[in-house]
């Protein structure tokens, strides 16, 4: 679609908290990531070269947000307009919001599952390598599972107004590329709604497992495998975390140099895990 927005990036995921004490404990203790800034009301946390991809911020009432990436200037204003056309309501972020999320410019729009969605225009690079509290071989932050409309009819935001190209389904669950990856986005059609989950990268099934094996330890809440993914071939593992949202440890998978045919999976369990592991989480039992 010529009118479609283009997506640079996935750059990071904003969370409302009722602790944020607890929550940036959690963050660098048990996921392992790097704390780069702390406020009063947020916290920062580094996996990779982008200055931050979470953020903890004081309040449930602050909801969710998830951020990517656009081009330059002009590129935003295409995507308000296309945005504004589709009959949704475009926040442009004024001086003090930019400079909280640590952008030159962005807009937002609220998605029907109750998240944000906020496109930005030059945001923060690090100078410093990664390296967090742990050996936890985190890569970077890989992608998002969301709870979506539970008539799917949301996903047509992604491909239609965000240039997403679904890669595969499961059941009427879409997992939606806007590069080489499998898929950045995945959206759970689910009677609930916001942030799935949180999916970071590490280097390899060692690494997986090691994670693993670490979580037991620190008495985390596994939710969802060891296990690997039918569609994009990922290993997985993911763990309960604070207000309701999980993360993931994810390596491996299915890399798209070139486009093919998206493929329909039956909606059962062993259309979301090859080996047949256990999960909690309604949206992939």
């Amino acid at each position: 679609m010529s009118d479609a927005i283009t997506i640079e990036q996935l750059r990071y995921v904003r969370l409302g908290t009722a602790d944020l004490k607890g929550a940036a404990d959690f963050a660098s203790r048990i996921l392992g990531l790097q704390l780069v800034d702390r406020t009063e009301t947020a916290a920062y946390f580094r996996s990779d070269y982008r200055d931050h991809t979470l953020v903890y911020v004081d309040g449930l009432d602050a909801g969710q947000a998830i951020g990517f990436e656009v081009r330059d200037p002009d590129a935003l204003v295409h995507a308000e307009r296309v945005l504004q056309g589709a009959g949704f309501t475009v926040t442009r972020g004024d001086a003090e919001a930019c400079a909280v999320r640590k952008v030159r410019q962005f807009i937002s729009f609220r998605m029907a599952a109750g998240y944000d969605i906020e496109l930005v225009v030059r945001p923060l690079e690090s100078g410093w390598r990664y390296h967090g509290p742990r050996d936890a071989g985190i890569t970077g932050l890989e992608a998002i599972a969301l709870r979506g409309a539970p008539d799917a009819s949301d996903q047509q935001v992604w491909t239609k107004l965000l240039g997403g190209k679904v890669s595969d389904w499961v059941g009427e669950a879409a997992y939606i590329r806007f590069d080489e990856a499998h898929h950045r986005i995945a959206v759970h059609p689910s009677q609930e709604k916001g942030v799935l989950s949180i999916e970071f990268g590490v280097e390899d099934v060692d690494l997986v497992m090691q994670n693993a094996y670490h979580l037991r330890g620190a008495q985390a809440r596994i939710v969802d495998g060891p296990g690997r993914r039918t569609a994009s071939q990922q290993l997985f593992l993911s763990f309960a975390g604070p207000d309701g949202v999980n993360f993931s440890y994810v390596a491996e998978g299915e890399r798209l140099a070139s486009p093919r045919r998206a493929r329909q999976f039956p909606r059962k369990r062993e259309s979301f895990c090859a080996w047949g592991s256990d999960t909690q989480i309604p949206e992939y039992q």
